[in-house]
């Protein structure tokens, strides 16, 4: 009975997860269809702007031919099909971000339900006749994985909440500060203006970071390797921190899942450093021997004392070393080591079997 309780407990939370996958999926179709539209205005507007430009190079060769109230008008209606055009390019972008992330969110829903999948096929296949043991194991496997997607919505909430939305915020009250100062003083407000559009280029640049962090798309077009190279450079030079990148005997393509789970643990390891070790330096390792990928990350900050990090939950919870050991053992079937001393730095290494 008690397997059978705990097999309708994964099925449910599973059906939840495929319900939120198929609400994910529909926004996401929804979205793909307003960039759709997007795109079109942009180019309309793209193709009228290059039309009123052309109009207006010809004004200023042919000032003569032109009245006042005709050149006022031509750049005027320049003026306006440009603001325009960089509003719908802007919400364009800031659809697709939106589109973006929802893809990245499709893909993880998915890798979660594939892992319930494969624990409800364990338990048919035998891990509900043994309770005392697999059914332990299981259960242990799923409460993990329902706590590591809570963290995760939580670190991104947190995220945007710290990030975009406060920049967005702020944001909106220039906007009204623009707003009042057009009819009292123009020149002000231009000069409010541009300093506006600077700060919308700055919160969309971050923005565009916070999208790369979630879920990078160039891991899915270009591959682990490349991804890795543009991650640990922008997060040194974010960090002002050196990250010395080695990649030996990796050509070739894995898995989506291999380079999705490998990309999360190094960066879970690497944000540990950035978080807690006070380090100048960091060497990343990647090399393939013998049928096997090798990952070494070593700081030279502060280190600590491993065992006492390993007794407190808080601390396990806080650098997240039980989902990365979960990340190597369990859903790569590999090894995970950690060494660490007080002020002499430390090292984390994995071994994973090559697909």
């Amino acid at each position: 009975m008690a397997g059978d309780d705990l097999m309708q407990k994964i099925e449910q939370a599973r059906d939840s997860y495929r319900e939120e996958q198929e609400r994910t999926r529909r926004e996401m179709s929804e979205v793909e269809t307003l960039v759709r539209q997007s795109s079109g205005e942009v180019d309309k507007l793209g193709q009228r702007e290059m039309s009123v430009s052309n109009r207006v190079r010809d004004l200023e060769v042919n000032l003569d031919k032109y009245s006042k109230e005709e050149i006022k008008n031509f750049f005027a209606a320049a003026q306006e099909v440009q603001m325009r055009l960089q509003i719908m390019r802007a919400q364009l972008e800031q659809m697709q971000g939106r589109r973006d992330m929802l893809k990245a969110r499709y893909a993880q829903l998915g890798e979660v339900i594939a892992l319930f999948d494969d624990a409800v096929g364990a338990m048919r296949n035998g891990g509900a006749s043994s309770p005392s043991g697999g059914e332990a194991d299981t259960q242990t496997m799923i409460a993990n994985i329902i706590q590591s997607q809570e963290n995760e919505r939580l670190r991104i909430s947190l995220q945007m909440h710290d990030g975009p939305a406060q920049s967005m915020s702020n944001l909106v009250l220039r906007a009204e500060i623009c707003q009042r100062l057009i009819d009292r003083d123009l020149d002000q407000a231009r000069s409010e203006l541009t300093g506006l559009k600077t700060a919308i280029n700055t919160t969309l640049q971050d923005t565009r970071r916070f999208i790369f962090d979630l879920r990078p798309m160039t891991l899915d077009d270009l591959g682990l390797v490349p991804t890795l190279r543009r991650y640990t450079a922008q997060l040194g030079e974010k960090n002002n921190l050196e990250i010395n990148l080695m990649i030996q005997n990796l050509e070739q393509r894995l898995p989506s899942h291999y380079e999705v789970t490998i990309f999360r643990f190094v960066q879970e390891a690497l944000n540990n450093v950035v978080r807690h070790a006070n380090a100048n330096q960091v060497r990343l390792l990647l090399d393939v021997t013998d049928g096997i990928l090798q990952i070494l990350i070593e700081d030279d900050g502060g280190g600590f004392h491993v065992n006492e990090m390993l007794a407190s939950a808080n601390a396990r919870k806080n650098m997240g070393i039980a989902g990365m050991r979960q990340q190597v053992e369990a859903l790569l079937r590999g090894e995970f080591n950690i060494e660490s001393a007080i002020g002499r730095g430390t090292r984390i290494a994995a071994a994973i079997p090559m697909p």
